[in-house]
């Protein structure tokens, strides 16, 4: 037993190395040693069912020691485990990358003008209910659908508003007045009749306010002057007025010259006829022959020159040739009228569909079809058929559209104007190359012009996200710059905001440039009109003339040679009048005259040789002098007062008369014809701006010039 106990010892001795160094050394890898139990053998080890606490059971027996066995248990060499690593810095969190949300296409609004009418009837309808949620909704779905379909006025409309402005001003209630002439105002920014209507308004909302009101009238006059369908009219009408008071000015200085100076004619008249023939009854003839022309009806003209050809020969030299200027005028009135016509004339001609298709507003569609019914007949011009395809393009007819702006390419190629709007159209079919390429062409052929520019910048921009990483950045600097180059050309464009990307509107997002005024207006051709105004002046001037440049020309060289044989009157001996009595100063009467006496024989006797005549004779030919001179002064004023500028003729000053008698009769026209010959659609400048003018001048003026006159006649005194 002992024995067995000191070998055990020994085993564990030898077993002591082994396992020092892996207590003083620490290895590279470290094994784990796993003792893996073999199964309990009964012969070996006894089960005993005590209790471990029990000492008893404990305590080994006095039996003998039991032989030394080898360990049979085995052991199992695990893998080492690998020696983890230094910490390192924590990851950053994955990156994620939203997807690219779709591009919404280009949306081209189909609005027609039935659907804009149906939201006015809704406003007619909410405002009948005295609904103002609902009225003020459809005013605002108006002013929407106007921006949608890129209509620059909806003038039948905003007429609506501002007649029930009208009715709101005249019940009271002036704010909603105002209200309503805002919207029309917006929904027709270039109708003047909008704009003076307001202008009203602030004048009675805040009479102290004169800026105010005087800023909009300005701005209405403006818009008046700019909008050719206004201002032609307004030309028209002044060119009349011009024309009338030059017809009245040579009627009033023909007329005063006649009774002026129609005595002495008849006078040299009545030396024709033998003795026997009484002044009287020669005088009575020549009045029946003067007035002739007037009974037989040849016309103004005709009866204008035998008046001036009869007193011709008795006037002075400045009144003879005023008084040809005015006539050789008159007879070319037909020409001027006409002219005024043929280069004023607006309504009923291609430019006025061009016009109208322009503006996109709620005549366009008539417009439209008349110019597709030349179009069809080929006799469209360029300016009608890039209208037509313009006007298409913005109410969503794309398809007409292109066909329409390809067959105004056909008529004129490389417009910049025309490629940009017909690139709009292509964007808006989906034809992206298409719209670049003319977008190019047209910032090639005007590089001045903003909207290729801009249109090229929105392209890029949007095409940008439908690409790659790789090539954004490069397409959207090409976005950049495009966008950049438009906005120095037009600061304007500073300012813009583009649609909503959930809502691209092609008449948003895109700009359609403008085309001038002069590009259309020689459309308006007159010469239809200009020829049957003309026929019409020529006839009520002088029916018995020729028509054409034969009357016109025959009426001129007959008032130029009655004018130069006028100037002929001291060789053909003609009577004048007594600068002293009014009496004809004859020399076939009185032989004893001088050709330059300016007094007649009684005249002459009386104040050049008071010694011969008796005192009586003299005092009766004085009365006789002062009865002629106030009664002539008397006639001189009345004809003053009746013209002005009659009576300055009448006293020898024909140029100041005639100036006078037309500044005169300009104003007396302009307040009789204050309706104006060519009406307007909608109305133009208020009568109030009109008759205000014309009636101060023509007060004015007929003061001065009796002020003038009775100063005149004073200092002749």
């Amino acid at each position: 037993m002992l024995r067995s106990f000191l070998g055990l010892c020994c085993s564990l001795v030898l077993l002591v190395p082994a396992r020092a160094p892996a207590l003083t050394q620490e290895p590279l890898l470290r094994i784990e040693e796993k003792v893996i139990e073999p199964e309990p053998d009964p012969s070996v080890f006894r089960a005993t069912d005590e209790d471990p606490q029990d000492d008893s059971a404990s305590e080994p027996a006095d039996e003998p020691e039991p032989e030394a066995r080898p360990d049979t248990r085995r052991r199992v060499i695990a893998p080492p485990p690998v020696k983890p690593a230094a910490p390192a810095e924590p990851a950053p969190p994955p990156v994620v990358v939203p997807a690219r949300p779709a591009v919404t296409p280009v949306m081209a609004p189909k609005v027609t003008d039935a659907e804009l009418l149906a939201v006015w009837e809704k406003w007619k309808a909410a405002r009948s209910r005295n609904d103002l949620a609902a009225a003020e909704a459809a005013q605002k779905e108006l002013l929407t659908l106007r921006e949608e379909v890129l209509a620059s006025d909806l003038e039948p409309l905003s007429m609506g508003f501002v007649r029930e402005a009208g009715v709101r001003r005249r019940a009271g209630d002036l704010t909603g007045a105002l209200a309503l002439l805002d919207v029309a105002v917006a929904l027709s920014p270039g109708l003047p009749a909008a704009r003076f209507a307001r202008a009203e308004a602030y004048v009675v909302e805040d009479p102290l306010n004169v800026p105010r009101a005087l800023g909009e009238w300005k701005t209405a006059l403006v818009t008046l002057a700019k909008d050719a369908r206004y201002r032609r009219p307004a030309l028209t009408d002044l060119g009349a007025l011009v024309l009338a008071a030059w017809a009245a000015t040579a009627v009033a200085v023909v007329a005063v010259l006649f009774l002026r100076r129609i005595r002495y004619a008849l006078h040299d008249f009545h030396h024709l006829f033998p003795r026997a023939v009484t002044r009287w009854q020669s005088g009575l003839l020549g009045l029946l022959l003067l007035a002739l022309p007037a009974v037989l009806g040849a016309g103004l003209v005709p009866v204008l020159l035998v008046l001036f050809a009869s007193v011709a020969l008795y006037v002075g030299r400045a009144e003879r040739w005023v008084a040809a200027v005015l006539l050789v005028g008159l007879g070319l009135m037909p020409l001027a009228a006409g002219t005024l016509a043929r280069f004023t004339v607006f309504a009923g001609t291609p430019a006025e569909d061009v016009y109208l298709l322009e503006r996109g507003g709620l005549s366009a569609e008539g417009a439209a079809a008349r110019v597709r019914a030349r179009a069809a007949a080929r006799t469209a011009r360029f300016q009608e058929l890039g209208a037509l395809a313009y006007y298409e393009s913005r109410r969503g007819l794309l398809e007409e559209a292109r066909a329409d702006f390809k067959a105004a390419s056909a008529l004129k190629e490389g417009d910049a104007r025309m490629l940009t709007r017909f690139g709009n159209a292509l964007l808006g079919l989906g034809d992206v190359d298409g719209a670049v390429l003319l977008y190019t062409q047209a910032s090639r052929a005007d590089p001045s012009m903003a909207a290729p520019h801009y249109n090229l910048g929105q392209v890029y921009r949007r095409r940008a996200r439908l690409l790659p990483d790789d090539q954004l950045g490069k397409e959207l600097d090409r976005s950049t710059s495009a966008i950049a180059t438009a906005q120095s050309l037009d600061d304007s464009l500073l300012r813009r905001e583009p649609p909503p990307e959930d809502r691209p509107l092609l008449n948003r997002l895109l700009l359609s440039p403008a085309v001038p005024e002069r590009d259309w207006m020689d459309l308006a051709d007159g010469t239809p009109e200009g020829a049957r105004v003309e026929s019409q002046v020529g006839r009520w001037l002088s029916p018995v003339l020729p028509a054409g440049p034969v009357g016109w020309g025959l009426t001129a060289a007959l008032a130029a040679l009655v004018a130069v044989i006028g100037e002929a009157s001291w060789r053909m001996k003609a009577s004048r009048g007594c600068e002293r009595c009014g009496r004809a100063v004859c020399q076939r009467c009185d032989k004893d005259l001088g050709v330059a006496s300016a007094m007649c024989g009684q005249c002459v006797h009386v104040y050049a040789r008071k010694s011969q005549v008796p005192k009586e004779l003299r005092s009766r030919k004085q009365g006789e002098v002062e009865r002629h001179q106030a009664w002539t002064k008397r006639v001189t004023y009345a004809l003053g007062g009746l013209v002005s500028g009659a009576g300055h003729v009448g006293t020898g000053l024909p140029v100041r008369g005639a100036l006078y008698a037309f500044v005169f009769s300009f104003a007396v026209a302009a307040l009789v014809l204050h309706r104006g010959l060519v009406r307007t659609p909608y109305g133009d400048a208020p009568l109030y701006l009109k008759l205000v003018p014309a009636g101060t001048v023509l007060f004015f003026v007929y003061l001065l010039t009796l002020r003038g006159l009775r100063r005149l006649q004073r200092g002749e005194a």
